[in-house]
């Protein structure tokens, strides 16, 4: 076999895989119910495309398909060795649905402990929820709450565990880089999920007007979009038919976003720092030109080459 020949082959394989995974989550997926992995969202505008409007997501990348599949194959490695550690996880991906207020979901797996007194039955199967990380991983039920990605995360456990009647749950981070777990304990918090369930029947109804009103023919009416656009950039609806470039948007709302101030700060701070890199580029490059091109040679010697 030819360099060129391996060459070929490697691009094939790559391909191939790409191709694979990406398949595998290309199918449109219309979800009779809200998903719990969904409910975190704060755009309900987005949970009501989401069943109403599948077909027109932007469809799955292939970096998007194969995070998918990373996770996967974490929720198998990390049972795995969950086993060799002695631990029994059981109901592994069992589905849970709540006809009233249309949520769904599936349940990663629940951990068998013992709750004491050796009697049998008396052990406890505490829900447990796999993520994999290519971050820091949070450390407690605060990080958690705090930041806008593993909010989600901790919506999907919270609505688990309120409509299962489930007090406790687990929340186990696999690092990317490491393979080791960050496990968090968390307690149900009955106001919060309150919340969700609030946020959850508005959905339900939205989609409820859409398909009457579809039916009629009447123009659909649908949740105000968020004011501050904050989950815009990676909504598959938001260049296809939600269009939130087109609509108005309160200036006293960006003024009042933080992170929109201190990435203003930044930008003023980087701005003069650039101005005077390129100034000092543009002059090298053209006295570069007037001698060996525009490549930046090697002239550290000059005593080898004469002055």
């Amino acid at each position: 076999m030819t360099l060129d020949e391996l060459m070929a082959l490697a691009s094939e394989i790559e391909s191939k895989q790409r191709a694979r995974r990406k398949d595998r989550h290309s199918r449109p997926w219309q979800p009779s119910a809200t998903p719990a992995s969904s409910i975190g969202y704060r755009c309900e505008r987005r949970l009501v495309y989401q069943r109403v409007a599948p077909l027109d997501a932007e469809p799955v990348g292939e970096e998007l398909a194969s995070i998918f599949e990373e996770g996967h194959e974490a929720h198998r490695q990390v049972a795995q060795e969950l086993a060799a550690l002695g631990y029994q996880l059981v109901e592994t991906e069992v589905n849970f649905r709540d006809e009233r207020l249309e949520i769904t979901g599936t349940i990663d797996g629940k951990l068998v402990v013992d709750d004491g007194g050796g009697e049998k039955g008396k052990d406890l199967r505490i829900p447990v929820e796999i993520k994999s990380t290519g971050g820091t991983a949070p450390e407690t039920v605060k990080d958690l709450r705090a930041d806008d990605f593993y909010r989600r995360y901790y919506d999907q456990l919270t609505i688990y565990l309120y409509l299962t009647s489930q007090p406790l749950g687990l929340f186990l981070f696999k690092s990317k880089q490491t393979g080791l777990w960050r496990v968090i304990a968390v307690e149900l918090d009955f106001a919060h999920a309150e919340t969700l369930l609030k946020k959850a029947e508005r959905v339900r109804d939205a989609v409820a007007r859409w398909k009457a009103q579809e039916a009629s023919g009447v123009p659909s009416s649908l949740p105000e979009r968020l004011a501050d656009r904050s989950e815009c950039l990676r909504c598959p609806w938001s260049r296809t038919i939600c269009l939130p470039g087109d609509a108005p948007v309160d200036p006293l709302l960006l003024a009042q976003d933080e992170q929109l101030l201190e990435q203003l700060i930044a930008r003023e701070a980087n701005e003069q720092p650039r101005a005077d890199f390129e100034a000092v580029d543009k002059e090298v490059k053209t006295r570069f030109k007037l001698t060996a091109g525009d490549r930046f040679e090697d002239r550290c010697h000059w005593g080898e080459h004469g002055r």
